[in-house]
């Protein structure tokens, strides 16, 4: 009798499998067919910079913070990145591998770092903190030079560019889009001049 209802009990659950995989295979089903896709750009967030994709940035091109600069690769040149000196500077190591400090070309940000304590700000601070959530996650950066390529105090002067995967996006023109930096035009050095001016005040 015993064994009789053990028989039993495996009967009544045989159509239990069964029945699982058939209402496993229909969800797994309507999972593939999302109707709205998830692209992917960066944003702001109150502590991080993250990346969140969105074809209607404020940009009209699908680049994050509403930038609109793009560049030809072939005038780039990259460099690892080593670090954040402030928001117009980092510092990075050439292909010949020749550590370089690097000023940020066409932007003036707060001062954060200056000797003389009196002089940092919390604009300034807010600025650094932004570059350094902002290259996290970068390890090689991508220089582009203008006409004059050393400044008086012997740091490079560049256009600097980060690869999202789907393109290039220049930190300059970040810096400025966010209100972490203004624009200064000092010649001989004026290639996005024009572009920068929209940031103005």
């Amino acid at each position: 009798m015993k064994l009789l209802n053990q028989t039993e009990n495996t009967k009544s659950f045989r159509g239990i499998p069964a029945l699982s995989g058939a209402l496993l295979s229909v969800f797994l089903l309507a999972g593939c067919f999302d109707p709205v896709p998830q692209q992917t750009v960066y944003v702001e967030t109150k502590d991080t910079v993250e990346i969140v994709y969105s074809e209607n940035d404020a940009g009209g091109a699908g680049l994050p913070f509403g930038v609109t600069l793009q560049v030809d690769p072939d005038v780039l040149v990259p460099c690892e990145f080593e670090r954040v000196v402030d928001g117009d500077t980092i510092i990075v190591h050439d292909p010949e591998g020749k550590r370089r400090r690097v000023r940020l070309t066409g932007i003036n940000a707060p001062e954060s770092v200056h000797e003389d304590e009196s002089r940092n700000t919390d604009e300034g601070r807010a600025a650094s903190a932004f570059m350094k959530d902002l290259m996290s996650d970068v390890e090689v950066v991508y220089l582009e030079y203008d006409v004059e390529e050393f400044d008086q105090y012997e740091r490079t002067l560049a256009y600097v560019w980060i690869d999202t995967g789907d393109t290039y996006i220049m930190v300059n023109e970040i810096m400025l889009a966010t209100d972490h930096a203004e624009p200064v035009y000092i010649e001989p050095n004026l290639k996005y001049a024009d572009d920068f001016r929209q940031y103005e005040g």
